[in-house]
């Protein structure tokens, strides 16, 4: 069977590390259920490929859906689906490898790199459909250059290596900008119904303080954010996130806690937070 030559860095599994979180705080923000339509492609069918190809790309060199007129090309192809289906590596990393690979073998007179990427963002949302419609082919092609200046000096293995961690540092940053985008809408919209008159519970436990209706401080602001994003985050989490010290971050959380905007349910370990906007 094929097997791709390939190292797993210690960046990429940090970075495969990250991604897994923040895409489990994307899912816990857009809801239990994330409805995608059908995807015209299987991203494990071959004949597949070809007819995406065939859709993609204009053929201005002709050729379009089908391979390049060497009989390489066929058998590469075929042993790199086949170990796409049948790898038990983690679909990140997996759909790294097949993007890399697809593109090294250039099986297409045109339109490789774009049906590589493609055929990744398949991939990824069979396996996560919360990415389904994430602008990461955008994001790929603004630092396309940097990515092709790097590899110029790179031998095979530390190019794929490389290519590995450049893909996962801009799919995590795509999903880091969704995340965002979706825990201040989520907060925009607390605090709009609550200025529409929404009820609220009066209960000295609940009710605002007037300083608790004032202005957030940038870190407040910050770190209210992240707990809405992730209710159960450890302090020292925050503290990496936001560049602050442990002992800053619990003088933040007390001073809100004080004016009753957050509060802690349960114990400090097994605890969560309660972000009452």
């Amino acid at each position: 069977m094929f097997e791709p030559s390939y190292q797993i860095s210690s960046e990429a599994l940090c970075l495969v590390s990250e991604i897994s979180e923040q895409i489990g705080i994307l899912e816990t923000l857009t809801g239990s259920v994330h409805e995608v339509p059908e995807p015209s492609f299987n991203p494990f069918s071959e004949d597949d490929l070809l007819r995406a190809h065939e859709q993609l790309v204009d053929g201005l060199s002709g050729g379009v859906g089908q391979y390049r007129d060497d009989p390489r090309v066929r058998l590469h192809m075929s042993m790199l689906f086949d170990w796409i289906t049948h790898t038990e590596e983690h679909p990140l990393v997996r759909s790294c490898i097949f993007h890399y690979e697809l593109t090294s073998i250039h099986p297409f007179l045109e339109g490789n790199e774009r049906l590589g990427l493609f055929w990744q963002t398949l991939l990824l949302v069979q396996w996560r459909p919360v990415l389904a419609g994430l602008p990461l082919e955008s994001l790929v092609v603004e630092r396309q250059q940097e990515y092709r200046r790097v590899l110029a000096y790179l031998s095979e293995t530390a190019k794929i290596t490389h290519f590995i961690e450049y893909i996962l540092r801009c799919l995590l940053d795509v999903v880091l900008q969704e995340v965002k985008n979706k825990v201040e809408n989520k907060v925009e919209n607390k605090v709009k119904n609550k200025s529409r008159g929404k009820v609220q519970d009066k209960t000295p436990e609940n009710a605002f303080t007037d300083d608790a209706e004032a202005q957030l401080s940038k870190s407040e602001q910050r770190i209210v954010k992240l707990l809405v994003a992730d209710p159960r985050i450890t302090i020292g989490a925050l503290s990496r996130r936001l560049q602050l010290s442990e002992a800053g971050i619990n003088k933040v959380l007390a001073a809100l806690r004080k004016r009753g905007i957050i509060e802690r349910v349960g114990a400090n370990k097994n605890g969560s937070w309660k972000v009452n906007l």
